[in-house]
């Protein structure tokens, strides 16, 4: 038996299904400056933490209480935009859409999701409601 063989493991996100999911439209919370990963041929852009406006998904119901578990609206995740200059040009409060889902450097390990993009774009206020629109203002997509 190999030891320590969670190090080999990766665990594949659906990222694609994740925009769906939130109709794509998130609340900046905060960014930071992302240093890349020259060794694995990553480069350098910023993490943006988002929260989630919207939730589609199906529900998911609790086995043990046979209750309707809670979604995601007013959660938080991380958001790695690579190849764009930090800081973007966005405040606290904006509203985005990620664009350029880069699954083959996104993953799961230890509860967390580990997802990059290649760009991210400001979604106009009166679009909200509408699905979204927008200009993009940074980390166009490649």
């Amino acid at each position: 038996m190999i030891k320590n063989s969670h190090r080999y493991i990766r665990t594949l996100v659906n990222g694609q299904k994740l925009m769906k999911d939130t109709g794509n439209k998130y609340r900046v919370v905060g960014q930071r400056e992302y240093k890349g990963k020259p060794d694995k041929n990553i480069p350098a852009g910023a993490t943006v933490t988002l929260q989630i406006i919207e939730d589609h998904s199906e529900p998911i119901i609790d086995k043990a209480t046979g209750r309707v578990k809670d979604n995601n609206v007013f959660e938080t995740f991380d958001a790695t935009i690579i190849g764009v200059t930090y800081p973007l040009p966005f405040n606290k409060g904006d509203y985005v859409a990620l664009e350029d889902f880069k699954e083959e450097i996104s993953y799961y390990i230890n509860f967390n999701l580990i997802l990059r993009f290649g760009g991210i774009k400001l979604l106009k206020a009166v679009n909200m409601q509408n699905n979204g629109g927008g200009n993009n203002v940074a980390g166009q997509t490649k």
